[in-house]
């Protein structure tokens, strides 16, 4: 079975710019590779004699910046989706040449891109958590970029990471970008709420904790005491944590961050302060 092919607007753009019968050098995967590609009247014309065929105009002669296309049952489409059971939409969303795409679920972006990429927001929360070795909790996988980031750490032999929502596990699978989640032998991706699972997992047996949950609003119970004294619990003595918060109402006189540190001290953990864009502690 092929993997889906994926146009976003540098592509779209380089069919736009281009006259049928030229050879071009493209990609169809978001930019991990680049193919030469053959565009004729109606089609893409790939290495092999494969064919797909040209997207509808719209979607070439005026494309939307951050929108990025599709090719499934046989035809192209926007790369996004809607579940009837949360009420939620998923758009998977181009950020730039040569970066990873983000997803915005109902509006809602999950990755800080006005400094940078997706890439450049998980390498800051991960110098955030610190030195790292061992055995590491990603509590909330997404489309698996800090999993992966973590799991390229010469020093951190497991990876365990957790994922509820079937429809960025279908995301993830899906993005060229999110492959090595489900290849790599270092990351355990498990089904289910990390808020529910925790309690499941024996004490001690992380050495640290990335824990960047969808926003407040979205998922309190993750902000909650309740869930603190669980990833104490789980985190051995001396280990890390760090935790995203963003900083909505930040003009309010404590925000977030300030009542998210003064939870994770009164559940034990220690050396509490602000970090990128959250707040770091440690156990002991």
């Amino acid at each position: 079975m092929r993997p889906p092919y994926f146009l976003s607007i540098v592509e779209l753009r380089a069919l736009s710019d281009c006259a049928p019968n030229t050879l071009l050098t493209l990609s169809l995967d978001l930019g991990r590779t680049r193919q030469p590609i053959r565009r004729t009247e109606d089609a893409l014309e790939l290495p092999g004699g494969f064919q797909l065929p040209l997207p509808p105009r719209p979607y070439w002669a005026h494309p939307d910046k951050r929108t990025i296309l599709i090719f499934r049952d046989c035809q192209w489409e926007k790369w996004r989706y809607f579940d009837p059971q949360t009420n939620a939409f998923y758009k998977p969303v181009f950020v730039a040449e040569g970066q990873p795409p983000t997803v915005e679920i109902s509006g809602i972006k999950m990755h800080v891109t006005d400094t940078g990429g997706p890439l450049e927001d998980t390498r800051r929360k991960i110098q955030a958590l610190g030195k790292v070795n061992g055995r590491v909790l990603d509590t909330c996988c997404g489309l698996g970029y800090t999993a992966m980031a973590l799991g390229r750490i010469p020093t951190v032999f497991q990876v365990i990471t957790f994922e509820k929502d079937k429809t960025m596990l279908r995301i993830s699978r899906e993005n060229p970008w999110s492959r090595d989640l489900f290849r790599s032998t270092t990351i355990q991706v498990l089904r289910g709420d990390v808020f529910q699972c925790l309690s499941g997992l024996p004490a001690g047996i992380f050495q640290a904790v990335l824990h960047d949950p969808p926003r407040f609003s979205l998922a309190p119970e993750l902000y909650s005491v309740e869930f603190y004294r669980e990833v104490f619990r789980v985190l051995r003595t001396g280990g890390r944590l760090y935790h995203y918060t963003g900083n909505p109402r930040k003009h309010r006189h404590k925000g977030l961050p300030e009542r998210t540190l003064a939870r994770l001290q009164e559940v034990g953990f220690s050396r509490a302060r602000r970090g990128y864009r959250g707040v770091c502690a440690r156990k002991g």
